[in-house]
């Protein structure tokens, strides 16, 4: 049966997988916490001090947290070569991908605009016409401002759905890793020759493929179809791409991310079965949606009214973390079963297709 290794998981290595019933695989939202969590530490303690200045000293700070974006996206490439891997048809995965992302992002969007402009916040409050752009979540493409920053890696996501499920329409999906070469390679491309179109590299997330990459090759091994020793050499390009294109610094997250991703696709990650940590992972999505605008805001409210910066901090994460877990149960996974649940049904009715004579 197609995909039936993804679809049984590997109980015994700690994974729990059951797509039929929702299922998860319990240490992948693990790291999808962890990295959730490394971008909200990132944005409340060293980029707010950059920006704006904390009115005090921190106990800590995060110099390197904003590298779990390169997580989500290295997640992200198993998540939807595995999604496509039990999708019967194109639609299948636009309708699981459009029930995912939107319901949560639009409610984001509003919840960000009316507590910006509750806490006086106007700063960090875009022009109706911009809010307006952002519900289509494509408004990096006109040079749009975001109403948070950090929508610019859902841009990033769609365009990565988008060339995937060309992928998959033109019954290349097989052949992966040899159009990974070529994906990959064009990072190489946009090195070589900079002025190349910026929309362009975008749509194609030329800066970013060497993760999703990374993730792609990850399932593939979870999955039994590619051993760990047969992935080495691709996943040592897309490190190797990453080192020379974007500096070794950057070299380093891949190999951390690669690390990550294939410990988790041989079983060695089972010790991430931690109940906060999977909790955590179950509403990384709308804490990384909520976090930065919203948090700032607050930051910056509490310590004008004299909260000490580190409790200011603590204050905002908290507020975060309760506004997550709202919109997670109140709108993400309840919009997410009604849509599905909708899409089944009108499949089910559907009458079945002629067999040919």
């Amino acid at each position: 049966e197609r995909g039936s290794a993804a679809r049984r998981g590997h109980p015994s290595k700690g994974f729990i997988l059951d797509p039929g019933t929702n299922g998860r695989i319990a240490p992948l939202d693990a790291l999808r916490g962890l990295a959730a969590l490394s971008v909200v530490i990132f944005h409340f303690t060293t980029r707010y001090d950059i920006l704006y200045g904390h009115t005090g000293p921190l106990l800590g700070y995060s110099p390197h947290g904003h590298y779990g974006v390169q997580l989500f996206f290295g997640i992200s490439g198993f998540v939807i070569l595995m999604t496509l891997d039990r999708s019967a048809r194109a639609l299948d995965f636009v309708v699981s991908r459009f029930s995912r992302l939107y319901p949560a992002y639009w409610t984001a969007i509003l919840l960000t605009t009316g507590i910006v402009t509750l806490l006086g916040a106007t700063d960090f409050r875009q022009p109706l016409p911009v809010i307006v752009a952002n519900f289509t979540m494509l408004q990096g493409l006109a040079l749009i401002p975001d109403v948070d920053v950090v929508y610019w890696t859902l841009l990033t996501e769609l365009c990565f759905y988008g060339c995937m499920l060309g992928i998959f329409l033109t019954g290349w999906l097989r052949r992966i890793e040899w159009l990974l070469i070529l994906w990959i390679g064009l990072t190489w491309l946009w090195w070589f020759f900079p002025d190349l179109s910026f929309r362009i590299g975008l749509v194609l997330v030329q800066r970013h493929i060497a993760f999703f990459a990374l993730g792609i090759l990850a399932f593939l091994v979870f999955a039994g179809r590619r051993s760990l020793l047969g992935v080495l050499p691709m996943a040592s390009f897309a490190i190797f791409t990453m080192v020379v294109v974007e500096g070794p610094e950057k070299g380093l997250v891949a190999l951390l991310v690669a690390t990550l991703l294939f410990a988790l696709a041989t079983g060695w990650l089972g010790w991430l079965n931690q109940p906060f940590l999977i909790w955590l992972g179950g509403i990384s999505y709308s804490l990384y949606l909520l976090h930065e605008t919203i948090g700032w805001s607050l930051i910056r409210w509490l310590e004008a009214a004299g909260v000490e910066a580190n409790g200011a901090v603590v204050m905002a994460t908290a507020v975060s973390f309760a506004l997550a877990a709202l919109v997670t149960l109140v709108v993400e996974r309840p919009a997410m079963r009604w849509i599905r649940g909708r899409y089944r049904a009108s499949q089910a009715q559907r009458p079945p297709a002629p067999r040919a004579s």
